[in-house]
């Protein structure tokens, strides 16, 4: 490599870097202090980062586990959008700066990197048209890479979601895959047959590293990737041009990858055979599939039209980070010259831009915020094994702007050597005391590239600053290590993963991209009637009495309720009548116009209590739980002694049911549809039953464990 294209490809990486900071701005002006976004997953990834920090450096131990929420059992985080890549590698930015520096880094890297990987896959690809070297084919190249990390849809996942904005090794996967498939026959010219041989296999393990990297970003890029690599190879075959050499190094790729990331696949695939709750509900895939107008109506963070295009976007369905998938007026424009022009040669990108265009719309077509019946390939998709755990479909768009990119890449080439003929024009500048000569083709190459960026541009993009109350620093002066229960907690907000970065106690529960239903919140008294907003079956007449029992069970020690993350209304209304039923008297630790702080205390007497198993079915009006064949159910109790367990099933139950101690592995109860109680000795502290439906529709209305008898 020369001189010339060393400095050239730096001059390159440069303009991506100073293009980011100026398409993010003000970012650059709060490096140190907010993160670019909408105040929300974004606090996700940035306590990602953090938790890899103290697990690695603090606790030494597997990220993929955190004892710090749903504290004391903790969670898994296996299905979690931890994307360790960046946790890991910008690790000493955390530790020089701080956590905004650190997230902050990873943007600025990200897109620049991205960028740069789209213009070397612009290149290769542009020159396998048969663009000859020159302005064009660089100017081309750098086009491609700019619409691909520019993009939109690259903007609207910059709101929040790390692991998806962190795309930089997709074109650097694609890059060198296509450079392992690119096997000219010998000839003149051609390499000796070694040293072709030693080029495909380099080529093979930089797929294979750009792969892993990818994967280790975002686990759905492994399958974006994979299906592209699909797309590469039918591609060949159409052009008669696959071979077996081709279809084994392919497969060795995705094999060695398959192997390097097998410690932590294995894990995911054992989880997603035994439990089902990281497969999206019924009915969340389509919600979260892209419409066929969304392609076309631009994003509603533009800077100039932003408002008319996000009342334009309202039908369409889910968030805005989500349902961005506009593809560019000036970048389409562009890709269909660069398809005339160069017909033919541009089928893998072609087939590329409209098979994942026609992934990213999901199983059945959306038209303009209608969900028609029509069903499309993604249908098919789905049977495949674990892509249904995928449910946000329209971020298949990203393979989409990456081919959009090269075939504008194309575009603009083309326009360029049309205008090449042209006579140059000259420009006096006499303020510079010289004569400079610029192309007309290099001169509308970069007025175009400007309107590429003016129909995507963002600026100013949103920035958050941390909302952290001040409570949260002077709770992290105390050195016990009991937990927090946030309030309100009917389902968990990313700012509780902010506070903790500062007061780093274990929280009662905490925002994970999948709810685990194993966690304790919704499975035992107190607690799930927070969780829930509701009474549950194994609620208790007076919560007041067994809290303190529950809030040394789950060691808790502060309960925090913060007004500003409920609007007026019923869940305020029952998170403190709540509240305020159970602390009765007792006065708060902490007051202000936002918080609530209380401190709880050792019971003065301790209650049994029944703890659900998460294997019973979702919460029913009544309360209602159903049992698909069996369910668990364990008895806390305080002491060893006599209790009496009540098992009520709903009033118009049918289905016959036996209770099943599993420690003596022998029958204790059996029933229908009126309430059941049996008088038994408990020793431990804990004793689990199991529940069988001995017919299906069986549902639990109320289980109960009273001392007996009963004072």
């Amino acid at each position: 490599m020369s001189h010339r294209t060393i400095r050239r490809s730096w001059a390159i990486l440069g303009s991506y870097f100073l293009l980011t900071l100026l398409l993010t701005w003000p970012l650059a002006r709060h490096m140190g202090d907010a993160i670019p976004g909408d105040s929300f997953d974004g606090w996700q990834n940035f306590w990602n980062l953090w938790w890899i920090k103290v697990a690695l450096l603090e606790q030494r131990t597997s990220p993929y586990f955190t004892n710090l929420l749903y504290h004391p059992t903790g969670v898994s985080l296996w299905f979690q959008t931890l994307n360790i890549f960046n946790g890991a590698t910008f690790l000493p930015v955390q530790l020089t700066g701080n956590l905004f520096w650190a997230y902050n880094v990873i943007v600025l890297f990200s897109f620049t990197a991205a960028g740069f990987g789209g213009y070397l896959l612009g290149l290769k690809a542009l020159r396998q048209v048969g663009i000859r070297p020159g302005p064009g084919l660089r100017w081309g190249a750098f086009l491609s890479g700019l619409i691909f990390t520019f993009s939109p849809f690259h903007f609207a996942h910059l709101l929040g979601h790390m692991q998806v904005f962190s795309l930089e090794f997709i074109p650097f996967f694609a890059l060198y895959l296509l450079r392992t498939l690119d096997s000219a026959p010998p000839g003149q010219g051609a390499k000796p047959n070694n040293e072709r041989v030693k080029s495909r296999w380099r080529n093979a393990l930089l797929a294979t590293l750009f792969l892993i990297l990818a994967a280790l970003c975002d686990w759905y890029f492994a399958l974006y990737l994979g299906f592209f690599a699909l797309v590469a190879l039918l591609w060949l075959l159409m052009q008669r041009r696959l071979s077996w050499r081709d279809l084994m190094t392919t497969a060795i790729i995705f094999g060695l990858a398959l192997l390097a990331t097998a410690p932590l696949l294995s894990p995911m695939v054992s989880e997603s055979l035994h439990y089902d709750f990281m497969k999206p509900p019924p009915g969340q895939i389509v919600q979260l599939s892209g419409d066929v107008f969304g392609f076309f109506i631009p994003s509603g963070m533009h800077s100039l039209w932003g408002d008319w295009a996000a009342q334009l976007r309202t039908p369409l369905n889910a968030s805005p980070a989500e349902n961005t998938i506009y593809l560019g007026v000036v970048a389409l424009m562009l890709a269909i010259i660069g398809i005339w022009r160069w017909r033919g040669h541009l089928g893998l990108w072609i087939l590329t831009a409209i098979l994942f265009g026609i992934f990213a719309l999901g199983p059945v077509l959306h038209f303009y915020g209608s969900v028609t019946n029509i069903p499309l390939p993604y249908v098919w998709i789905l049977k495949l094994p674990f892509v249904s755990i995928a449910r946000t479909v329209a971020r298949y768009d990203l393979l989409v702007m990456l081919a959009v990119g090269v075939l504008a890449g194309a575009g603009l080439a083309a326009l360029m050597d049309a205008l090449s003929r042209r006579r140059r024009l000259q420009i006096d500048a006499k303020n510079l005391l010289s004569s400079m000569t610029i192309r007309v083709p290099a001169l509308a190459a970069a007025g175009i590239v400007a309107l590429v960026l003016l129909d995507f541009a963002p600026v100013p993009y949103p920035i958050s600053p941390p909302d952290t109350p001040d409570f949260y620093r002077t709770l992290a002066t105390d050195e016990r290590t009991a937990g927090v229960l946030n309030l309100p907690m009917g389902w968990d907000r990313p700012g509780y993963l902010l506070y903790q970065t500062t007061h780093k106690k274990p929280l009662t529960a905490g925002y994970i991209s999948r709810t685990d239903p194993r966690t304790l919140p919704a499975r035992v008294p107190v607690i799930n009637r927070f969780r829930l907003l509701a009474q549950d079956i194994n609620c208790v007449d007076a919560p007041a009495r067994l809290a303190p029992t529950i809030f040394e069970f789950m060691d808790i020690r502060w309960v925090i309720l913060d007004r500003y993350k409920m609007p007026p209304g019923f869940e305020r209304d029952f998170d403190e009548a709540l509240t305020r039923d159970i602390f009765g008297d007792i006065q708060p630790i902490y007051e202000d116009d936002r918080l609530t702080v209380y401190e709880t205390t050792p019971p003065t007497m301790r209650y049994p209590f029944v703890e659900i198993g998460w294997d019973f079915g979702p919460l029913e009006d009544g309360p209602a739980r159903a049992v698909n064949e069996k369910a668990t159910v364990t008895f806390h109790i305080p002491q060893p002694g006599t209790y009496q367990l009540i098992v009520t099933p709903v009033t118009n139950n049918l289905a016959p049911w036996r209770l099943i101690n599993l420690e003596a592995n022998e029958p204790a109860l059996e029933g229908l549809n009126e309430p059941e109680m049996l008088i038994t000795q408990l020793s431990g502290p804990t004793t689990t039953f199991e529940l069988l439906a001995l017919e299906p529709g069986l549902k639990i209305h109320h289980l109960e464990i009273k001392p007996y008898p009963y004072p």
